[in-house]
């Protein structure tokens, strides 16, 4: 081992100081580079992969900002987001001022189970009728099969007529013969009712009576004039 160095010392001493300079300045660089080269293969590698994931990321927010609304510039019809919103307050407000009236309006139908209300209401719509001129000739329930007709109400019978007509509320069928004036009459006193009976169908005719002579038109030798009424149906959800 030592004839080894000492060969190596031989070897060393026998250039001149400059070229050993050059040597070490030699090895100094290969032993730089290849350190380099150790650290910059996995860099190189590791900043691959980070430039691909940005590019990767680049690509998804341009296709998010093409598919994405501009809020700033959003529009609906020609209106801005904040003539939209102005009008979204509009019509929130309007629903929720018919909900209440729908639940006003709840409160003033007849209860299904509630029979003596139901017949207060019915006694309220015959004294309608009979307090203008206007002769009420029926007022009947609407069943859902047209055999039950002639049954009392009960709430399962009220149950099942509203629930086969699209109204959802029990039908009254009110039948009369009424002039112009009584049934006019007749419409308007339903608003003043204590509850509800809203007219949802309706068959009016014109009848005509048939000549008739009087003792004294006989006499005259004139007839009396023709007679003229309406022949009417109304259907009220009650």
């Amino acid at each position: 081992m030592k004839k080894f160095f000492r060969l190596i010392a031989d070897f060393w001493w026998h250039f001149s100081l400059a070229e050993r300079h050059q040597i070490v300045g030699a090895a100094c660089f290969l032993i730089v580079l290849f350190y380099g080269l150790l650290l910059w293969y996995p860099s190189h590698k590791k900043l691959g992969e980070l430039t691909y994931r940005e590019q990767k990321q680049a690509v998804r927010n341009r296709t998010s900002a093409k598919s994405a609304p501009n809020m700033k510039n959003f529009n609906i019809d020609g209106l801005d987001v904040l003539v939209t919103q102005r009008e979204l307050a509009t019509v929130q407000k309007s629903l929720a001022a018919l909900e209440t009236d729908r639940a006003r309006l709840d409160v003033r139908f007849t209860p299904l189970d509630d029979l003596e209300t139901l017949q207060a209401l019915k006694s309220e719509l015959t004294r309608l009728a009979e307090s203008g001129d206007m002769e009420m000739t029926a007022l009947e329930h609407i069943y859902a099969r047209p055999d039950d007709r002639d049954l009392p109400p009960t709430p399962e019978l009220l149950k099942k007529a509203s629930e086969g007509n699209p109204y959802k509320r029990p039908l009254l069928r009110l039948k009369a013969r009424a002039s112009y004036r009584g049934l006019m009459a007749f419409l308007d006193g339903l608003s003043a009712l204590p509850r509800i009976a809203a007219p949802v169908w309706s068959d009016i005719s014109v009848k005509v009576g048939n000549l008739r002579r009087n003792s004294e038109s006989a006499l005259l030798g004139m007839a009396e004039a023709p007679k003229q009424w309406l022949e009417v149906e109304i259907h009220l959800a009650i």
